[in-house]
């Protein structure tokens, strides 16, 4: 049985931003590409070093976070579904600031010292928002747990709805969070709230019927239904073997990308898995992932590339039964042509309703392949790479790890840069009796793992 953090409440409040919204902006139209995002917490950790500034960080880090929130003003609302279920009520009510002391000499070495089942537990403990309805309208949007450790280390949980905010949207607010709480200044440029509702607004969609359980954590009760997590670091070294293991073939991606690389692994020792369970017999197969569109739009003249919310398309790469199973190259040529399929579909599109209806067709034949998960494998992950999260200097210097905690995802993954942005970590969610025998599978790609 783990050893769970000692975390001590020091304060808890609503944290408001530092000026009101303007009456202009007090409504947030959601787009077509929010209302699709899942109904859930973004949650991320950035663990930072002791340093002799992390010790008189309390009056900065909130100040700089309410004056952040000024620009980022939808995350500090709420969902406006008593009035339309298309919207965020942008009325500053204000976001969960939890500041706690944890009686711990450090993370790392706490984690070292757990059992390798329990230790994600303890992460989620260093997150601010526990036990509410995601998309309820008296939930807030964003939270942030700042947690100082005994030596003066910090790590900071934040979470966020993923109906307001991708990846690159959180990497953009902490970012420029950090770079306020360091200089004292605001970054000049304002963010781009509104484009995407403008020319993709949310609409009435019709969805399959019975339709799976997309937005919540929950999952089936019982030994076969626990859900683990494992994290497991690639190197440059270890990706640039794994390519060297990558016959010339007809992909139209010729370089395969680190991401392209990993999910391709990922996914192979999946299916093996599966297989075995199924007496060699293996199954129908599917790998989804989000592919960012920011800069890859023709038929539009804005310009979206810093555009924040949501702004994903979903890619799926197809594999049928086969007698035996496939080598690395066959799995990263399905992934590798589906993104060059999906990345030429999008460039070619004439208009925004095409890619309106591309990306809901997409989302539907997702969720098609999931209400068929008695027959066939639907897995999901995707990548967190390329994006600043290890920029984030709030004035005692840039983290030593970032990761995503406490997902609860089946079959799951996130893919992130490691610190020296040249490696990759792999943090993947399965069923128990999966994961054990993925690991079982990690002689065939030489990662190790890391902090729980």
């Amino acid at each position: 049985m783990a050893c769970r953090l000692d975390i001590e409440i020091q304060s808890r409040k609503l944290l408001k931003p530092s000026a009101s919204t303007p009456d202009n902006l007090r409504r947030l139209k959601l787009s077509l590409f929010d209302q699709l995002a899942l109904r859930t917490y973004i949650p991320v950790l950035f663990n930072y070093l002791p340093s002799s500034s992390s010790t008189s960080y309390d009056d900065e880090l909130e100040k700089s976070l309410a004056e952040t929130l000024t620009k980022f003003y939808p995350f500090a609302g709420r969902f406006a579904k008593d009035i339309d279920p298309f919207s965020i009520d942008c009325n500053d009510e204000g976001v969960e600031y939890v500041q706690t002391k944890v009686n711990a000499d450090d993370l790392a070495q706490f984690l070292r010292g757990q059992a390798h089942n329990d230790s994600e537990s303890s992460l989620i403990d260093l997150l601010p928002i526990k036990d509410v309805e995601p998309s309820s309208p008296s939930s807030p949007l964003f939270g942030v747990q700042v947690n100082v450790f005994n030596n003066g280390g910090v790590t900071i949980g934040i979470q966020i709805s993923h109906i307001v905010a991708d990846a690159f949207t959180m990497a953009t607010f902490v970012n420029e969070w950090a770079h306020t709480c360091l200089t004292g200044r605001t970054v000049s440029n304002n963010p781009g709230f509104g484009q995407l509702s403008l020319l993709f607004p949310a609409k009435v969609l019709q969805f399959p019927s019975p339709s799976p359980d997309l937005n919540t954590n929950t999952t089936t009760t019982g030994p076969n239904y626990k859900i683990v997590t494992r994290r497991f670091v690639f190197d440059a070294l270890a990706i640039e073997n794994l390519r060297k293991t990558i016959k010339d073939n007809d992909m139209m991606m010729k370089q395969p990308s680190r991401v392209v690389v990993i999910m391709s692994l990922m996914w192979k020792v999946l299916t093996h898995i599966s297989s075995a369970k199924n007496n060699g017999n293996s199954r129908d197969s599917s790998l989804g992932f989000p592919i960012n569109m920011r800069g890859k739009l023709s038929c539009t003249a804005p310009s979206l590339e810093h555009a924040l919310g949501n702004y994903g398309m979903m890619g799926i790469a197809d594999r049928k039964a086969r007698r035996k199973d496939d080598e690395l190259n066959d799995f990263v040529k399905l992934v590798g042509n589906t993104i060059w399929n999906t990345c030429e579909a999008i460039g070619k599109a004439e208009s925004v309703d095409d890619i309106s209806s591309l990306a809901f067709n997409n989302h539907i034949k997702g969720v098609e392949k999931l209400l068929q998960e008695d027959k066939m494998d639907v897995y999901g992950t995707t990548s967190w790479c390329k994006l600043p999260w290890y920029e984030a200097d709030f004035g005692w210097g840039k983290p030593f790890w970032v990761s995503p905690v406490g997902l609860n995802l089946i079959e799951g993954a996130i893919l992130m840069d490691t610190k020296d942005g040249n490696g990759v970590q792999l943090t993947i969610c399965l069923k128990e009796k999966n994961m054990t025998e993925f690991e079982k599978h990690l002689h065939i790609f030489s990662s190790t793992p890391i902090l729980g």
